[in-house]
């Protein structure tokens, strides 16, 4: 039986839009290149790991091959502001038969080992699949700071203060799993009212020692129920494989993989 869920020009142009409005409260600016956007931190390389890099090129979109004219205008754009390291997030389309090679063409590499998957699912009353005797509930911008301070580990200064923005400002709502009074697990929920409307379902963490605790299957399953009562059709997440933990918890929760992101490393060779 097949599962009804949207189709990938529209779960790309979601994706694309989330990532847009999330970071409009991160240290990064945004620049234009050739059908697609760039979130740039000026001087010196980024993280070595696509998932934690903050300079990224975003081709969620893309419906034909990269060509090298695109490149070489993005490279550009990526010089001009002193990135010497992106990574290229890219819909498959873009890097098929002539769009890989030109990719070779500058050096960027595919990285290997890890698939970067789309998950979706209609938004509607959801309940997890085993009990957890941690409690989730809605945060308010003005308890998040101290619960994420308290969550020190998981989250840096500057990933609290950017979540604390997007609830601040209403891009996003904030839940959290407690162990008694002590915040064990939190994530969030961005409200996408484009067409049919999606919830984005992101900023995850869980402190160690409450791992394998079900916080994030509740918490998953909280955010597909408010999606659904704020009018949302669909539901949306994005993960990797390197940890599974994440995937496997989307998946009992009826879940699909709906998209694949292709992912490529960036190394100014020339410029260096």
């Amino acid at each position: 039986m097949s599962i009804e869920i949207p189709g990938p020009r529209e779960l790309a142009e979601h994706c694309d839009r989330a990532a847009r409005i999330t970071n409009r409260v991160r240290p990064e600016t945004v620049a234009d290149v050739p059908r697609g956007w760039a979130r740039v931190r000026a001087g010196g390389e980024s993280d070595e790991f696509a998932s934690t890099g903050f300079n990224r090129v975003h081709w969620f979109t893309l419906e034909s091959a990269i060509t090298d004219e695109e490149l070489r205008e993005t490279v550009g754009v990526l010089r001009s502001r002193g990135v010497r390291r992106a990574f290229f997030w890219m819909n498959a389309a873009g890097c098929e038969g002539s769009g890989l090679s030109a990719l070779e063409r500058i050096d960027a590499v595919l990285v290997p080992h890890v698939r970067y998957v789309v998950l979706a699912r209609r938004g509607g009353t959801c309940v997890p699949t085993r009990a957890s005797t941690l409690v989730v509930r809605g945060m308010s911008a003005r308890e998040l700071p101290s619960v994420l301070g308290a969550m020190g580990e998981r989250f840096s200064p500057e990933s609290a203060r950017a979540a604390c923005k997007l609830v601040e400002s209403g891009i996003a709502e904030a839940f959290a799993a407690f162990d008694g009074d002590v915040p064990a697990a939190f994530a969030a929920l961005i409200p996408d009212r484009a067409g049919d409307g999606f919830g984005h379902l992101g900023w995850a963490g869980t402190v160690s020692g409450s791992r394998g605790r079900g916080g994030q299957s509740a918490l998953i399953a909280a955010r597909v129920s408010r999606a659904a009562e704020l009018g949302l059709r669909w539901c949306v997440s994005e993960t990797n494989t390197v940890i599974p933990t994440s995937l496997n918890n989307l998946i009992r929760l009826g879940f699909v993989a709906a998209l694949e992101w292709k992912v490529f490393r960036w190394d100014d060779r020339a410029g260096a």
